[in-house]
């Protein structure tokens, strides 16, 4: 997962282009779904990132219940917006425990 802390990213979508600036983030879905995602993430400008690997994003999770439920209504927001939803993500996914949607497989 990946927090923008300056600068400007272009996430390329199957159905769109969607564009994300400081103080946010992405990488999210697939950190909570265990899996890959499809998106291809471009730097439209000097952009500095701030990097949370899987093995520290759900521990962190674990620790903070708001920090959890604040990046799971953000999936779950970008999945039901009809523009990005045609990614490789369902909206029901998100609702399964990890696991369960990649055969138990993790990071």
């Amino acid at each position: 997962m990946y927090f923008i802390t300056a600068g400007e990213v272009e996430i390329d979508l199957p159905s769109q282009r969607v564009r994300l600036a400081d103080g946010t983030f992405f990488g999210e879905i697939a950190l909570l779904r265990r899996t890959n995602r499809s998106g291809t993430v471009t730097a439209t400008r000097k952009t500095k990132l701030l990097l949370l690997d899987a093995q520290d994003f759900h521990a962190l999770i674990e620790r903070m219940p708001a920090l959890a439920a604040h990046v799971r209504e953000t999936a779950e927001a970008r999945l039901a917006d009809p523009l990005t939803a045609g990614g490789d993500l369902a909206v029901a996914e998100i609702a399964q425990p990890p696991g369960e949607a990649d055969g138990g497989i993790r990071d």
